[in-house]
């Protein structure tokens, strides 16, 4: 961004360096994990509805029209959003960060719009391609599609700019105000209309218009419109190599459904579909809420001495498997009972995925957070590289375990692609630029929690009530093994702070 870039900020900036205490992170990761969680806990008190009105064959549907969309993105406008927090809080003056949101959103929302009229051009096409199942409906859905791939990229750029100034409250209350109104849609034209797929769509088009026009609206005011030359290079440069591991990305989360739609139909999709809402369940109640707090602070420490860094570094990390690992074996332990009440009986074999599923996630998060080094060091090529190879290793898996293993099959191969892929980022990012990472309490950890899962699912109870209880037992062993074999006293004491005062993380946060 020029010689701007490089200045001091000015007292007041909306970016101000991140406050580093514990508390103002503590915060802002409980706002947007109380969001994630409302969010989370409405989309699953919704499961009854969606599994008893629409078919596996429409959940797959569903599947396939996201995965349509997620290509498009790619292929157009992929790596293009990724800049916007880095370059964001990289620049040094508001008119520069102002120049770094304006481009992104004239750029995204261009693309969109590109690829809005080619979906809807291919509409027939691509129904016939990878909706088979679906008859004439197929190019309808797509065209109503292809209305919300546009207003998804009006509704990003402004949630990364309120990520970005921390502004947690209003981007959850966003969020959280998206959810129930599409979710409200969902229910008058879904149940009591009875449109089915089409419901579903048309509810997700006017949610991301209404909320996505209103955060436009502000964001303008704030930042005017008035894109840049060389902010829109800046992000190109930092975005292209992240479209192309986007690509490999969406090979690695979402290329099982293609092989499973050729292979099992539509229905097998769609419960593998329902099984891989439990590993996004994973992701968004423990990671997503972190990632969004931390980010900030933890490209802020890359120029802190090493010794500073790296001990917060590890810090973090220690914090982020606890909750992460503990919310997998949480879920894994309870998913056969909450399906059991929340699902129609022909959804119920997707609780054998979820324990897979969890695994490959909790390697994706790893990933994450070892990437730090090619985020510093911005040579994103390496995280395009490290994916490459995974997909490489998932395609050839996809091959041999899919046909004849089906949606088991597609679980273990995500899992053996996400391993080789943390393993790759990690050397690269060594490479690149090192942190003295220490895993051994987060594979304790693991441990534990593999011990705790494997023998849910080697007792042989049947019934609710057996299995509520077993689960319920086993976690709080889990649990107990956790504090006693794992946490440091500086841990626990933090931990037993926060349970005698919960309210206090939502408390003003500190002055700077």
């Amino acid at each position: 961004m020029g010689e701007a870039s490089r200045r001091p900020a000015a007292p007041g900036d909306e970016t101000r360096a991140p406050d580093r205490s514990r508390r103002g992170f503590a915060r802002e990761a409980a706002l947007y994990g109380a969001g994630v969680v409302i969010a989370r806990a409405v989309s699953f008190a919704m499961l009854p509805i969606y599994t008893r009105f629409l078919s596996p064959g429409d959940y797959g549907a569903l599947q396939i029209l996201q995965m349509v969309t997620d290509v498009t993105a790619i292929l157009l406008s992929g790596g293009l959003a990724s800049g916007v927090l880095r370059f964001t809080l990289k620049a040094r003056t508001p008119e520069d960060r102002h120049a770094v949101v304006s481009t992104a959103f004239v750029l995204l929302t261009g693309l969109h719009a590109i690829g809005a009229v080619g979906l809807v051009l291919a509409a027939p096409i691509l129904a016939r391609s990878v909706l088979s199942q679906a008859g004439a409906d197929g190019a309808l859905w797509i065209r109503v599609v292809a209305g919300s791939f546009v207003l998804e990229a009006v509704l990003a750029v402004p949630m990364l700019w309120l990520q970005a100034t921390r502004r947690a409250g209003l981007h959850t209350t966003a969020s959280l105000g998206r959810l129930v109104l599409q979710l409200a849609l969902n229910v008058t034209l879904v149940v009591f209309f009875g449109f089915g797929v089409l419901g579903v769509l048309i509810g997700t088009l006017v949610a991301n218009g209404v909320v996505g026009g209103a955060l436009t609206v502000l964001v303008w005011r704030e930042t005017g419109l008035r894109p840049r030359r060389d902010a829109a290079r800046d992000l190109r440069r930092y975005g292209l190599p992240y479209q192309v591991g986007m690509l490999g990305s969406f090979f690695l989360t979402f290329g099982d459904r293609f092989f499973l739609e050729h292979y099992r139909g539509l229905a097998a999709v769609g419960i593998y579909g329902l099984a891989y809402q439990f590993a996004f369940l994973l992701h968004g109640l423990g990671p997503l809420p972190y990632f969004r707090a931390w980010s900030p602070r933890r490209l802020a420490l890359s120029t802190e001495p090493r010794e500073i860094r790296d001990a917060s570094y590890n810090q973090s990390l220690v914090e982020l498997s606890l909750v992460l690992v503990s919310l997998a074996v949480a879920i894994a332990l309870f998913v056969r009972p909450v399906l059991t009440i929340l699902s129609a009986p022909e959804f119920r074999p997707a609780a054998e995925l979820v324990p897979i599923l969890l695994v490959a996630t909790i390697f994706q998060v790893y990933t994450d957070t070892v990437a730090l080094g090619i985020e510093v060091s911005e040579k994103t090529r390496y995280a395009s590289l490290a994916i490459w190879i995974s997909v490489g290793v998932i395609l050839v898996l996809y091959a041999l375990l899919i046909p004849p293993l089906g949606g088991l099959g597609a679980a273990l191969a995500t899992v053996a692609s996400m391993a080789v892929r943390f393993a790759c980022t990690l050397a690269f990012s060594q490479r690149l630029w090192p942190v003295a990472w220490n895993f051994r309490p987060s594979a304790r950890l693991l441990g534990i929690a593999t011990a705790a899962v494997a023998l849910d699912a080697a007792i042989a109870a049947e019934g609710f009530a057996a299995r509520l209880a077993i689960a319920s037992v086993l976690l709080a062993a889990y649990l107990g093994a956790a504090w006693a074999l794992v946490l440091d006293p500086a841990l626990r004491t933090r931990l037993l702070a926060l349970a005698s005062s919960p309210g206090s993380v939502f408390g003003a946060p500190p002055r700077p």
